[in-house]
């Protein structure tokens, strides 16, 4: 294996933890908990977003690791990525601040999917 598929590796797992989590907290946990018991449903926020901050770190590391190696800065999908990258740092701080908001919640699954879909796109032209 070379250290390139490795780190493309590192690069998905971090995605699918990101992306993967949220599509589970929106469409299994939130909807359960809603109403219920906050401080569990707080404490399961908080764990995730610790794991989110990982993988997003992860990502971003890994995904400047690749758009070096592979020159790929000036690719036009690239820069689409990083500015819904940028919004999704937005919305994870409007999200902190204003947690029990739908809409935000739901626009940052939204703007996660459409990075996926560029890498994608990215990836396999």
């Amino acid at each position: 294996m070379s250290t390139w598929t490795f780190i493309r590796f590192l690069h998905l797992v971090g995605i699918l933890f990101f992306v993967g989590g949220q599509l589970v907290l929106v469409v299994a946990v939130t909807p359960v908990m809603r109403g219920g018991d906050e401080a569990t449903m707080r404490a399961i926020a908080r764990r995730f977003g610790i794991g989110s901050l990982a993988a997003l770190v992860l990502v971003i590391a890994s995904g400047v690791a690749m758009a070096a190696h592979f020159q790929l800065w000036d690719e036009p999908v690239l820069q689409a990525k990083l500015m819904l990258l940028v919004l999704i740092g937005v919305l994870t701080a409007l999200h902190i601040v204003s947690s029990k908001t739908r809409a935000i919640s739901i626009a940052l699954v939204v703007t996660s999917l459409l990075i996926v879909w560029l890498g994608v796109k990215l990836t396999y032209g």
